[in-house]
């Protein structure tokens, strides 16, 4: 790990959107000027939302100390805000990173670390206003990616492609992510263009939100209560 290249810690848990953290590992995983690793509460197989099993190369106490965490996000990020084990190890390890990064609503993760306050973020478009919240962030919804000094936030798991891309450009250089643009042929041509509360009709609008409120039981009221003033 002495090796001069900058170290990524990607934090994997169950039931996340496994893009959050396999995007960037796939993508910041060829960069030769990376070391990309994984961790998570334990090196035992865990299940993604979806039923992908994912193996984390070292548990929270053995995790090499990061240049760059990565923390993703998934339908409900709850069980990891609620783990004060979990919390503390990402504030140790974000505290003495050089860039501290989510995509979708790890933001939300980070932001019960305190590592949000005082800095501009994002995070998926239904999870705004639960970020707003946190009375230490800013919560910029009109962008697809947040770079706030030593802080880079991502909106839903598809940002991670581009979240990738602009971490490139920001710890290696704009050619070398104008490259990887190119490796991975990024070209998106979206087939409905309803990407985004900005493009969508209202009633589809309303229909996601209805579809994801069962998935996120229990995390309004979390957030609530942890970010009223003691």
């Amino acid at each position: 790990m002495t090796d001069g290249r900058k170290k990524v810690a990607i934090y994997i848990w169950p039931n996340m959107f496994m893009l959050d953290a396999l995007v960037p590992h796939q993508i910041l995983g060829l960069m030769p000027e990376l070391n990309v690793y994984t961790f998570g509460r334990t090196t035992e197989p865990i299940t993604s939302d979806t039923g992908m099993k994912l193996i984390a190369d070292y548990d929270l106490e053995s995790v090499p100390q990061p240049d760059i965490l990565v923390v993703g996000g998934g339908a409900n990020p709850l069980s990891e805000m609620a783990d004060a084990t979990v919390i503390g190890a990402i504030r140790r390890l974000g505290e003495s990173a050089e860039l501290v990064t989510s995509v979708c609503d790890g933001a939300l993760i980070l932001a019960q670390a305190g590592l949000l306050d005082g800095y501009r973020a994002t995070t998926h478009w239904a999870y705004t206003d639960l970020l707003r919240q946190y009375p230490g962030v800013e919560v910029c919804d009109d962008q697809r990616v947040v770079s706030d000094r030593s802080r880079m936030t991502g909106g839903g798991c598809t940002s991670a492609v581009d979240f990738a891309f602009t971490l490139i450009a920001a710890v290696i250089g704009p050619n070398a992510a104008a490259a990887a643009e190119l490796a991975f042929q990024y070209d998106p041509q979206p087939p409905c263009g309803t990407g985004s509360p900005d493009k969508a009709p209202p009633e589809l609008v309303q229909y996601v939100l209805g579809m994801l409120a069962p998935m996120r039981a229990g995390l309004a009221e979390f957030v609530a209560e942890a970010t009223v003033p003691v």
